[in-house]
């Protein structure tokens, strides 16, 4: 649980549901117990806690018709004079019942001082600043700013900093009123659109909309269609018959028949909302993260899967019955020992890069004892002292593999966990640790009878992660695990050959990409890794996200499916909805978050996925795409693969035909008795160049883990 979903818990002392969204302020749902929050972009710390705090403190004392925006008219209440006396009523509450808040309140509101969420308050003419402005910056600001109060206005002061009920609330925003009309009665101001408090200090009634802000009550107007249809307003006629409901981002639309304004309060709540980053046009999708029971479901664990594997397995014996046929895994020890001789030009790279490391951040140091046998060059050679030379430790490896498992993978199937087993193996040649997953839409624990009756952040899509092997894993478990990849490497199968956890279905990339954040994370501290490699091999672009509408709870509309936001182990990763775009913007994250190593293994299925995948590649470097698959058919004759670097989110990003092309396999060396010099000759070039070739992408893949 992340600090925005944990801190207001905690303060509430209650199972308060807190939801994350395009709220242009916070809101709370009495009926629900629901506290809505803004998502605050590039937000200070201390001002986080503060707005936090005050928000708590609103759920836990303030009434339905004592929120900011709600729609309820109290009869000669202002509403923007009820917000400062609630405020400072709320504010001193909270403070009293949590003393730590305290110095975050301090700090948080000398931070708002200095980016003028009051307005510019330097050079006042105190006398032309009403009460209820005086009376909210002292509330709020305190010792920072030295406000000046007459006997007369002190009074209210103080009864502002005692107030028990919002009963008294409204008494005091009564009284403050009729003093203000009667000895202030130039300074009355009709709401209109956010006026500056420098302008209402020189000229009393005029506004400023350049200062106070955007006319939010143009921008209600001009939204009010979109507002209809969804639960992001309160409908007045409905809450005046019960009195309760959802506290909205947008109440309706004012009718301009209060008494009077807080300049400094309309001034604060204009900035507040331009703390959210929200477009009243264009408001990203928000998808808040994954829970600890989605991860449980949709990681397979090695036993659940071992379990799921033996149950099948013994289905289909009873299915066929005497037409069962056992796999042979009479050729499994040959298969791995010619793996490991396979991986040695991978290990040979990595440990040569190793050593590079240590070597070039080696450091000597003189013992200050003279070397017996440097002394007689003590005339031209200064350095005759023994020396001492201390290698840096090389960083601690760590790899994570993402298999997809998606039905057009079925015919490269064969070649990938292959290459898959020649990974593992290297990982455990050069001493990593490791853990392989693959990812598919088949998952029956995450399947619609399950997620029907949940509030889930985004469509799941039945994502379904199967560990398929460990460095964790015990000699008998890890022996069992490569069989089974043995078994996928060396035979074609098909949906009646899988069990249910890894049967071929769709790509749910950017989900598993999602929870891979959190298996990262636990896997780096599990492990005390420095250096993540993340590697994934895929076919094609992910499945598109749907993220669904609670209408319950969520007050604001989202009128711009195309972008959104994303809540992932604390981070929010703003991104395009478009699938491609998204996997590249969560591979980022995970790079700039934990550090990852992203490589990239592209399998194309024909010539057409080959060529588009070649646009795109040349689409992001941001070059001639003609020129590009020219270059790309010479490489790829010539390595076996084609290499490039920084695109898709990914740091080394490699594309591979499928089928036969990812073979590890190589051409024998074999002429007949009566071969002539010629003969021979060619066919030893062409066992060369196939030896060769199967030998380039693991020199890569050595080199781009070190």
């Amino acid at each position: 649980m992340t600090k925005s979903q944990l801190l207001p818990k905690l303060l509430a002392k209650e199972n308060v549901t807190i939801k994350h969204g395009n709220y242009k302020t916070a809101w709370f749902d009495i009926k629900t117990r629901t506290l809505g929050l803004p998502l605050w972009e590039d937000m200070h710390k201390d001002v986080y806690d503060l707005f936090i705090g005050h928000e708590v403190g609103h759920a836990l004392e303030t009434p339905f018709e004592g929120w900011h925006d709600s729609p309820e008219k109290l009869k000669g209440c202002p509403r923007s004079y009820i917000n400062v006396i609630e405020d400072a009523r709320i504010e001193r509450k909270i403070q009293d019942r949590y003393p730590g808040l305290v110095a975050c309140f301090n700090r948080g509101y000398k931070h708002l001082l200095d980016k003028e969420f009051f307005g510019p308050l330097d050079d006042l003419d105190w006398d032309q600043i009403k009460l209820i402005d005086k009376i909210n910056l002292k509330t709020k600001l305190g010792s920072k700013m030295e406000v000046p109060f007459s006997s007369e206005e002190k009074v209210f002061l103080d009864r502002s900093l005692k107030t028990e009920t919002f009963d008294e609330v409204l008494d005091l925003v009564r009284d403050i009123l009729a003093w203000t009309k009667e000895n202030q009665d130039e300074l009355i101001q009709k709401p209109e659109p956010a006026p500056s408090l420098d302008e209402s200090n020189q000229q009393g009634k005029q506004e400023s909309q350049e200062q106070g802000g955007h006319d939010d009550y143009e921008q209600e107007e001009n939204s009010a269609d979109e507002q209809s249809s969804t639960n992001s307003s309160v409908n007045e006629t409905e809450e005046s018959e019960d009195g309760e409901g959802n506290v909205g981002v947008k109440s309706p639309e004012p009718q301009h028949t209060e008494d009077d304004i807080s300049v400094t309060d309309t001034i604060y709540r204009q900035k507040e909302k331009e703390l959210t980053g929200v477009n009243e046009n264009s408001q990203p999708v928000y998808m808040d993260d994954v829970s600890k029971e989605i991860i449980s479901k949709a990681v397979i664990d090695f036993g659940k899967l071992t379990e799921a594997r033996n149950k099948f397995e013994k289905y289909t014996k009873e299915f066929e019955g005497e037409y069962y046929t056992a796999f042979d895994y009479s050729e499994f020890p040959q298969y791995l020992k010619n793996v490991k001789k396979n991986v040695q030009v991978a290990v040979k790279e990595f440990e040569m890069r190793k050593a590079a490391y240590r070597y070039t951040r080696a450091q000597t140091a003189k013992t200050g004892r003279i070397d017996v046998n440097k002394l007689w060059s003590y005339k031209t050679n200064e350095d005759i002292f023994f020396t001492a030379t201390k290698l840096a430790d090389a960083k601690n490896h760590g790899m994570m593999l993402l298999i997809d498992m998606s039905g057009s993978m079925s015919n490269s199937m064969i070649h990938v966990m292959d290459q898959v087993a020649h990974l593992v193996m290297f990982c455990k040649s050069v001493n990593i640790p490791f853990e392989v997953y693959g990812f598919t839409s088949t998952n029956p624990d995450l399947d619609w009878d399950w997620t029907k009756d949940k509030e889930l952040p985004f469509e799941i899509d039945g994502l379904s992660m199967p560990l398929i092997c460990s460095s964790d894993l015990n000699k008998a478990d890890f022996t069992e695990a490569m069989r089974h990849i043995y078994k996928r490497a060396t035979q074609r199968s098909y949906w009646r050959d899988l069990c249910k956890y890894e049967e071929y279905g769709s790509t749910p990339l950017n989900q598993a990409l999602i929870v891979s954040h959190h298996l990262v994370k636990k896997f780096k501290r599990k492990h005390g890794v420095e250096k993540m490699n993340f590697i994934t091999f895929t076919d094609g672009d992910a499945n598109r996200i749907g993220v669904y509408n609670n209408q319950n709870y969520d007050n604001s509309v989202f009128p711009d499916r195309h972008n959104a936001i994303i809540n992932v182990d604390g981070s929010r990763i703003k991104t395009s909805t478009h699938s491609r775009k998204m996997t590249k913007n969560l591979l980022l994250n995970m790079e700039k978050k934990y550090g990852c190593n992203n490589i990239g293994f592209f399998m194309a299925d024909d010539a057409s996925d080959w060529r588009q995948r070649l646009w795109i590649v040349s689409d992001e470097l941001n070059v001639d795409s003609y020129e590009y698959k020219d270059n790309a058919g010479k490489e790829y004759r010539k390595n076996k693969c084609v290499h490039a670097e920084k695109v898709l989110g990914y740091s080394q990003y490699y594309l591979v035909k499928g089928g036969n092309h990812l073979s590890t396999d190589t051409d024998e060396f074999e002429v007949s008795e009566d071969a002539s010099n010629a003969n021979i000759r060619n066919a030893f070039k062409k066992f060369a160049k196939s030896k060769k070739q199967n030998k380039v992408l693991m020199t890569k893949f050595g080199k781009a883990v070190a």
